[in-house]
């Protein structure tokens, strides 16, 4: 069990981003030995305001460590054989060595359509059945970004996972799923909540460790957290101008051991992510 602790810990994402931004601009600096430039696509459908700065970050990320990016943006009007024909196009072009696009897209596009046809050797989010597929039996390779940034930090702050009781408040597929099998893999006790969840204190006031993700401001109360808990913020919201997690902090962070702040806990370590599962797919691809 993880104990109570007078004084919370911050564990702070921009530590770790900034640590693994090293690494990569380690790694394309001995690619460019090489002669090889690693280039990602970003796909990005309609103009919802958290994509943009998403896209944005990414962008800013790739830019700093060496990577060329190209922003592929199309109108949220684009119907689902056009966007499929751009991404058999990136998965067709040899010079591009990771596609990602970016989500939400409209409700008229089915994702699972999209991430089918995807090249799984190019694919960075971790989102493709193929990779989905081969995290259930435990091949890590692709996973997707928030889930990897989750436990990155988890394990950063040396965080015990085995053994240690989680509740992921979150059943998405781009976090809460994928995180309850790598939290399994690592010999956590799982269980998720979602909108459907009853008496959801009931879950989280019994975790070691909490992680939320589920985009609702504020969400996680002092009173549904155990003393002592670690906790995972990995939602963010605008309310009144500012930038907020799932997770009441202020108050949550006088019961925790240990707490991400929102922002700079889990967004700055996803980013990072990115250009992780970027090298990870250029291996696929027989270039590192």
């Amino acid at each position: 069990m993880i104990g109570q602790q007078s004084k919370v810990k911050i564990m702070d994402g921009r530590i770790i981003a900034d640590y693994m931004c090293r690494i990569h601009r380690e790694n394309v600096l001995e690619l460019a030995h090489r002669g090889l430039k690693p280039r990602l696509s970003i796909v990005m459908v309609g103009d919802d305001p958290a994509s943009k700065l998403f896209v944005k970050n990414k962008v800013s990320y790739c830019e700093k460590v060496g990577i060329d990016v190209i922003v592929i943006r199309k109108p949220d009007s684009i119907d689902l054989k056009t966007l499929l024909e751009i991404i058999g196009s990136l998965n067709d072009d040899t010079s591009i060595n990771g596609i990602l696009v970016q989500l939400p897209l409209p409700k008229h596009i089915d994702p699972y359509r999209v991430f089918s046809i995807l090249d799984p050797s190019k694919d960075v989010d971790g989102l493709t059945p193929v990779n989905l597929g081969k995290l259930m039996h435990g091949d890590e390779t692709l996973v997707p970004c928030g889930a990897r940034a989750v436990v990155k930090i988890l394990e950063y702050y040396s965080v015990e996972l085995e053994g240690a009781e989680v509740c992921v408040v979150s059943n998405s597929i781009l976090v809460g799923k994928p995180l309850s099998m790598v939290l399994t893999n690592r010999f956590a006790t799982v269980s998720i909540c979602h909108a459907k969840t009853r008496n959801l204190p009931s879950h989280t006031s019994n975790a070691d460790i909490l992680v939320s993700a589920t985009g609702v401001p504020l969400l996680i109360k002092a009173s549904m957290v155990r003393d002592g808990a670690v906790v995972v913020d990995v939602g963010i919201s605008r309310v009144e101008g500012r930038i907020v997690g799932d997770v009441d902090f202020k108050n949550v962070g006088c019961k925790a051991s240990m707490i991400t702040p929102v922002p700079g806990g889990v967004g700055p370590v996803t980013v990072a992510m990115v250009v992780d599962n970027l090298f990870q797919a250029m291996k696929l691809q027989g270039l590192m």
